[in-house]
C-alpha cells in the first residue's frame, strides 16, 4: 500500500562526512557532553544522531572539529572524487564491524604526519626517499618502460581514529582504521628531449593489487607499531586495515573495498577477509546484464520523471552492492526550472514514484540539481520509513 508523504521543511544544521543530512529544527540548540582532558582542553561530544546509518559521534576540541593531518591531501593524489568520497565514508562503515558506535567516538587521523604521508606515497629511493612505499623505477633503458614495469600501486593512505571514554571522563585512543587506496590504472607522463610531455597509462591486474595491498599493510603496521613512531604508543592499540581499489580517472562509478583485516594488540595482521563490493551505473549495459531487477525498476522510474517534464531529463543513478545484494541507491535528477514551486512539485512527485517503483529494504537518496550543479532538493528514503524531503 502506498505510504503517505510528508514534506519536512527543516533546516540543514550539519553535514555528515558522507554528505548525508543531519537534520534539526531551527530553534533547537545542539547539546554536547563536556569533559576536560589532562591538559585542560575542553572536549565535547556531538550527541548521537539516530539514523539507520548509525554514524559515530564526533569529538570536538575546544568547541572545534579537529581536522586530520592529511586534510585535503587526498584531492592531490586520488584523481576521481567519487573514489575519495567512498573511501572516507566506507572506512567508517568498515570500522563498525570492529568498533561499536555506541562505545567509540570518531576523530580524523592525527598520527601519520603530512610530511610522512607524502614520503610514504613516493617511490623508494635509498638515498633521497628511504621511506617510500612505492617501488623504485625499473632497470630498463627508457623511462616509459621503467614506469610501466614498476607502476605505483599505492595511491593514498587515510587514517581514522576511534576514541573511548574512561571512568574519569577522558577520551583515549581505542583503535585505528587505515585505508590503503590502490590504483587499478597507473597514469604517468614522460618528457622527451624537446621538453614535450606524453601521457600514458598501464592497467594493474586485480591479483597484483590485492597482493601488493596486503604487503603494504604489513609494512605500514610495522612502522606504526615501531618505537620510532609516537614513541611506540600503538603497540597495545588494535589497528584495522582496509584495501580500496580505485576506478580509472574517467570512471562514472567509484572504486570499491576489496579486503579488510585486523591486527590485534601486540600482534600482526591475523587474516584477510575479502569484500565483495560492486557499484553499478544506471542506466548502463553492465546494470542491464548483471542487476536486471534494479535496472528495470530504475528505467520505469526514469520514464516517470521524464513524463513530468516537457523536455529531456537525464536521470542517472549509482547502486552499491554487497555480496550481489543492493545496499543503497543514489539518484541524481538534473533539471532546468523556472521557480521554487516547480522544484517542490517535482520533488514530491519523485518521492512518491520512488515508493511506487523500487523495492523496500535499502536506502535511496535522490538529489534534484540545477544545470549549474547546485543541489535544489533532497529526498531520503530509508527502509520501512517515510520519505524525508528537504527543499533548499
Amino acid at each position: 500500500m502506498k505510504k503517505s508523504l510528508g514534506l519536512l521543511m527543516i533546516a540543514l544544521q550539519a553535514i555528515i562526512l558522507s554528505g548525508c543530512l543531519s537534520l534539526f529544527p531551527e530553534d533547537e540548540e545542539v547539546e554536547r557532553e563536556e569533559v576536560t582532558d589532562p591538559d585542560e582542553q575542553m572536549v565535547e561530544v556531538v550527541p548521537q544522531l539516530v539514523t539507520p546509518d548509525n554514524y559515530y559521534r564526533s569529538v570536538l576540541y575546544d568547541g572545534a572539529y579537529l581536522h586530520g593531518e592529511s586534510r585535503g591531501f587526498g584531492n592531490s593524489v586520488v584523481y576521481n572524487r567519487l573514489d575519495l568520497d567512498k573511501l572516507e565514508i566506507g572506512l567508517q562503515r568498515i570500522a563498525q564491524e570492529y568498533f561499536e558506535p555506541e562505545e567509540y567516538f570518531f576523530r580524523e587521523g592525527q598520527f601519520i604526519r603530512r610530511n610522512q604521508l607524502n614520503a610514504w606515497l613516493m617511490r623508494y629511493d635509498e638515498d633521497d626517499n628511504p621511506t617510500g612505499l612505492n617501488p623504485p623505477l625499473g632497470d630498463e633503458d627508457d623511462l616509459k618502460a621503467q614506469e610501466e614495469n614498476q607502476p605505483r600501486v599505492l595511491s593514498h593512505i587515510l587514517e581514522h581514529n576511534y576514541l573511548v571514554e574512561n571512568s574519569n571522563g577522558q577520551f583515549n585512543l581505542g583503535g585505528i582504521v587505515i585505508g590503503l587506496s590502490l590504483n587499478s590504472v597507473y597514469n604517468f607522463r614522460v618528457e622527451d628531449e624537446e621538453g614535450l610531455f606524453y601521457f600514458y597509462e598501464t592497467d594493474i591486474p586485480d591479483d597484483v593489487i590485492e597482493n601488493e595491498g596486503q604487503e603494504l599493510a604489513d609494512r605500514v603496521l610495522e612502522r606504526i607499531r615501531s618505537e620510532n613512531f609516537e614513541e611506540g604508543a600503538f603497540t597495545d592499540i588494535p589497528i584495522v586495515f582496509a584495501l580500496f581499489q580505485e576506478e580509472p580517472r574517467d570512471s562514472a562509478i567509484p572504486g570499491r573495498f576489496i579486503a579488510t583485516a585486523k591486527a590485534d594488540p601486540n600482534s600482526g595482521i591475523d587474516r584477510w577477509q575479502r569484500i565483495d563490493e560492486t557499484y553499478y551505473l544506471f542506466p548502463s549495459r553492465d546494470a542491464n546484464n548483471n542487476v536486471r531487477n534494479e535496472a528495470d525498476q530504475f528505467q520505469r522510474f526514469s520514464d516517470d520523471i521524464q513524463g513530468f517534464f516537457d523536455t529531456y531529463v537525464g536521470v542517472v543513478g549509482t547502486g552499491r552492492y554487497l555480496d550481489n545484494q543492493i545496499q543503497e541507491l543514489t539518484i541524481e535528477v538534473p533539471i532546468r526550472y523556472q521557480g521554487t514551486a516547480e522544484i517542490v512539485a517535482m520533488t514530491q512527485f519523485a518521492a512518491n514514484q520512488i515508493q511506487e517503483r523500487f523495492d523496500e529494504g535499502y536506502k535511496i537518496t535522490l538529489e534534484v540539481t540545477s544545470i549549474s550543479g547546485n543541489v535544489e532538493s533532497v529526498v531520503i528514503v530509508n527502509p520501512n520509513e517515510e520519505p524525508v524531503i528537504h527543499i533548499f
